[in-house]
């Protein structure tokens, strides 16, 4: 199932979480409209787009250097220290204004270098910023992408960052779609946004909570809100509805088969005990029949395949609770979780039995 679900850290920083194929897609976007300014003049693009399969836009804009030694420096110093020294990003698209004030200057990007075979980077870019700190009047757009609406000023990426992270790309753009938006609340034409992109293998590697939370990113908090959230609202789902019950405990717990749940679901509707117990009561459950399981095959391992009495461990697996396991289930669950109830379950069960089972459960 696709998963995606959005989380605002503060009031510029906001990020959305999408699930893909067995991919992880983080996408953390940085309002920089509020904290810096952007100038804006009139482009050649009424004339030069005649000329140009891609077109241009037909306002010129250059942001203030402060964003990148405030905002993107930062983030490649966070990568390289995360991952190693030799991840630092590689600069895909950059225009420069390089001159004497804003009404008088020229341009350059990182094309200017890739004629010459050299793959611009932004470690370079760094210095060549501290070094030239004085004519270095700011960056401008390079790039109008009709089809999206984008106007981009800055392309970095890096890949194969660690065994789980595949790549960090980090992308500024102003959106035309969002246009009357950033007129209306910053009084400013273009919204510049700082977008950093990460592609994982899982969400919760170490390396990259490492990275997040090198950007103050407070990813326990997140996942703690989401997780009790969701939690909360299916206790309560659950609580109403033993339907919605059953369906969990099978969703969640897959060696428990229909009739476990059932069992176990009547048992819980006939003490009148909260989701919780159910929960707790699965999880043990679940825990010994997978315990059972892995037992089993490795029994069934070291026999010899000729062996006329040997079953498969996948029929063990499947095979349906007894009563007495339930009921013990149930005991340590209101036990561990501090309930005071005495369970009520049929006659046909023996405390006997529900003695070896506690045991037995709480040895897993």
């Amino acid at each position: 199932m696709t998963e995606k679900f959005r989380a605002v850290a503060d009031k510029n920083t906001a990020l959305t979480i999408y699930n893909r194929k067995n991919r992880f897609f983080t996408v953390i976007r940085k309002n920089l409209a509020k904290d810096y300014e952007i100038e804006v003049d009139a482009s050649e693009a009424p004339i030069l787009n005649k000329y140009l399969k891609n077109p241009e836009p037909y306002e010129s804009t250059m942001a203030e250097m402060k964003i990148l030694e405030e905002e993107v420096f930062p983030i490649n110093d966070a990568i390289k220290k995360v991952f190693g020294d030799d991840k630092g990003l590689e600069l895909n698209m950059i225009k420069l204004g390089i001159g004497a004030n804003k009404t008088d200057y020229v341009t350059i990007g990182e094309k200017d270098l890739v004629k010459f075979d050299v793959k611009p980077t932004l470690n370079g870019l760094i210095n060549f910023v501290e070094e030239n700190n004085e004519s270095i009047l700011g960056f401008l757009d390079c790039n109008y992408s009709k089809e999206e609406g984008n106007v981009e000023y800055l392309t970095c990426v890096q890949r194969n960052l660690s065994e789980n992270v595949f790549s960090i790309k980090l992308k500024i753009l102003a959106s035309m779609q969002q246009r009357g938006l950033f007129l209306k609340e910053e009084h400013q034409y273009y919204g510049l946004q700082l977008y950093i992109i990460i592609e994982s293998k899982v969400i919760n590697g170490d390396k990259l909570l490492e990275f997040l939370k090198e950007l103050g990113i407070d990813w326990e908090l997140i996942f703690f809100r989401r997780r009790l959230g969701i939690h909360d609202w299916t206790e309560m789902e659950c609580e109403l509805n033993s339907d919605n019950l059953k369906s969990y405990l099978r969703a969640k717990f897959d060696s428990l088969n229909y009739f476990d749940v059932n069992n176990i679901t009547r048992l819980i509707t006939k003490n009148n005990l909260p989701f919780i117990v159910a929960d707790k009561m699965a999880s043990l459950l679940h825990s010994m029949k997978t315990e059972r399981s892995f037992n089993l095959n490795k029994d069934n391992y070291q026999k010899s395949s000729f062996d006329v009495n040997n079953y498969s461990s996948s029929e063990e697996y499947s095979k349906t609770l007894k009563k007495a396991e339930i009921v013990a289930a149930a005991k340590l669950a209101v036990a561990y979780l501090g309930i005071q109830k005495e369970i009520t379950f049929d006659r046909d069960v023996s405390n006997a039995e529900i003695i070896k089972y506690k045991e037995e459960l709480t040895s897993i």
